[in-house]
């Protein structure tokens, strides 16, 4: 009786997935402003109005549903970027203060240390603003860097329990894998009309197409699909069943077959340290066993796909043949001379691509003016102020998981620290500040920490 309700409860969301996959390929065709597609999302809207403001954790949901949208979502690009997240975030912050104002004790925010690191970096981009190069860009980064916290804190205050972060890992999940499944048609037929394709020119001039999904970057889909892929593969190592345990790996594999067509050496990476993290966190007993099946697996995908797999993971370390890895490892050089220069209030955050041009090394691609690496990047943008929040945000997870550690591992305290983790290794090699899945699972590490229930031993 208790899974057919599960499966009832989750089946509306099944539907709504499949309604804004539905939207995203016809905003992704010509003619997707035309007035039936207006009609239709002026009706899902209704429809979202219904299902959230009475049950603002549902909001959750919602933005988890629309957030792989990404270039399909986007509503407005100008000035700044809106995307259907930011209008599920901020329906969900209306229905939040609604059910505020009606039952202050249960829906009061919950704050945590991470909230005090979250201030400190508001603070710091504050902080940038006077001297910044570019004060427009640093106020835009400031009012993204205020919602992605609402957005933190909304996952932390309505995450409460078992149940519903298992609704949140599942809504990840499904996303991931229907965003994989696009992901491998991409690659099969070239040219297809929905979702977005990077063309990547390799060395000796051959081209090489990296599906995207609906990602304006394939990177973005890589690291996405790497933390869909460490949470499956998280419910399959605690599952108590056999059979759910199989559902969960065969979602891992669908995430993990997207995940090697877009080719993004940082996912592989993220994936490899997160599959490390739970097995360590898993249960004992299935520890050793768990070490064996990762072992096994690998030489697999290495006999099956050598070069594919070996060449791309080689490849991060080859700074002479790949132009894009000796950037980003030029840029480390250039970045240390920023902050240098300007290590007490940086250029302003979001105003690092004016300041690099003046430090960029020989070798570096011209293209490329973004910054690559996230920790360097938070000071050189906003000085030691953005050092201090850094330290503050890393010490606050600490601070919170260590607080839980004697009691064991339950499986969202394990897949949210590796998701976190495979995130953060791959923010050395990509700018991830505004990236919702890193703030995702900094949320979920620290409301995993404080479900009731301890973790407990299971025996397949």
């Amino acid at each position: 009786m208790e899974r057919r309700t599960a499966a009832a409860t989750r089946l509306p969301w099944a539907l709504a997935a499949a309604v804004v996959g539905l939207l995203a390929a016809l905003a992704a065709q010509e003619g997707a402003r035309s007035a039936a597609a207006t009609v239709v999302a002026v009706a899902v809207l209704v429809i979202a109005l219904v299902l959230v403001l009475p049950h603002p954790e549902r909001g959750v949901l919602l933005m988890l549903l629309v957030l792989p949208l990404d270039v399909a979502g986007r509503l407005l690009t100008e000035p700044l970027s809106i995307t259907v997240f930011h209008v599920s975030l901020l329906l969900t912050l209306v229905a939040w203060a609604i059910a505020w104002l009606r039952d202050p004790e249960t829906s009061a925010p919950r704050l945590s240390a991470l909230d005090v690191g979250i201030a400190a970096l508001v603070a710091a981009a504050v902080w940038s603003l006077p001297g910044s190069l570019d004060k427009a860009a640093t106020v835009v980064s400031i009012v993204r860097l205020v919602f992605l916290w609402l957005f933190t804190l909304s996952v932390v205050t309505f995450v409460r329990d078992e149940r519903m972060a298992d609704r949140v890992v599942s809504v990840v999940v499904g996303t991931g894998a229907a965003s994989s499944m696009l992901a491998l048609v991409q690659y099969a037929v070239p040219g297809f009309p929905i979702g977005s394709t990077h063309v990547d020119v390799a060395a000796g001039g051959v081209s090489r197409a990296r599906p995207g999904a609906f990602f304006e970057d394939p990177n973005l889909l890589g690291t996405f699909l790497s933390v869909a892929v460490i949470a499956a593969l998280a419910k399959a190592v605690h599952a108590r069943r056999w059979r759910d345990a199989a559902v969960w790996l065969a979602l891992a594999g669908v995430c993990g077959l997207g995940l090697g067509v877009t080719l993004s050496r940082t996912g592989m990476v993220g994936v490899l340290l997160g599959v490390v993290v739970l097995v360590m966190t898993a249960p004992r007993k299935r520890r050793p066993w768990l070490a064996g099946a990762a072992v096994a697996c690998a030489a697999v995908i290495l006999l099956a796909a050598p070069g594919q797999v070996l060449d791309r993971l080689t490849s991060v370390v080859d700074i002479e043949a790949d132009s894009s890895i000796r950037t980003r490892y030029l840029m480390v050089g250039s970045t240390v001379d920023m902050i240098r220069d300007r290590w007490v209030f940086g250029t302003g955050l979001g105003a690092y691509s004016l300041a690099y041009p003046k430090y960029r090394r020989i070798g570096a691609l011209i293209s490329i003016t973004r910054p690559h690496q996230l920790p360097l990047a938070l000071w050189a943008e906003m000085g030691i102020m953005g050092l201090v929040s850094e330290i503050l945000i890393v010490g606050s997870i600490v601070w919170v998981v260590r607080s839980r550690r004697h009691r064991g591992w339950n499986v969202y305290e394990s897949l949210g620290v590796a998701g976190l983790l495979a995130v953060l290794v791959q923010s050395l090699f990509q700018y991830y500040l505004y990236f919702e899945y890193l703030w995702l699972f900094l949320a979920l590490t620290v409301a995993a920490t404080r479900f009731t229930r301890d973790a407990e031993e299971v025996h397949v």
